[in-house]
């Protein structure tokens, strides 16, 4: 993971050193796309959180509130945090989007918005631990995986997805400077 933060600033420095003929403009429909691993990845917890919802018993109920947070935050991250990681092959490539001016502002939007995305981290957390806490009374060891799994997962979007697609909207307002 270290390494990611060290390779992208260089790969954006050695794009920026091209000659500026050789940046294209290219233009991409709409906002650019989520990366679909990181869609995969959250369907599969919104999966495995379902399947949790579906336990004839309080572990099922609680796993209810924390799917309808899961929801409403993955629908927030890809809206508005996570499109701009969909530019990192375009960007790295020493090519421009079309659409510039409107990443920059996503990305702007991202910065306002990364202490409202933290607060549902720990609200999610928060829900996952009532959870674990009857799931282990209740003997349902799944449990037990989903919160690994969502907590390796909410700590790779802090410590790189958020940094990065501020770290693109930065870049690209340098190069339209």
């Amino acid at each position: 993971m270290k390494l990611l933060y060290y390779i992208l600033p260089l790969v954006l420095f050695l794009v920026q050193c091209r000659h500026k003929e050789e940046n294209i403009v290219t233009q991409f429909p709409g906002k650019p796309q989520v990366p679909s691993s990181i869609k995969d990845e959250h369907q599969y917890l919104l999966d495995k959180i379902q399947r949790i919802t579906l336990l004839p018993d309080s572990t099922g109920m609680a796993a209810g509130k924390l799917k309808d947070l899961m929801q409403h935050h993955f629908k927030e991250e890809e809206d508005m945090a996570l499109p701009a990681l969909g530019l990192l092959p375009l960007l790295g490539g020493g090519k421009l989007p079309y659409q510039t001016k409107e990443v920059i502002e996503m990305c702007e939007k991202l910065k306002v918005q990364l202490v409202h995305l933290d607060v549902e981290h720990q609200l999610i957390k928060a829900y996952m631990d009532e959870l674990m806490k009857v799931a282990t009374k209740e003997n349902h060891p799944e449990v037990m995986e989903l919160e690994q799994v969502l907590q390796k997962h909410a700590k790779t979007e802090e410590e790189v997805f958020f940094p990065t697609a501020i770290l693109i909207g930065e870049y690209l307002k340098l190069r339209t400077d």
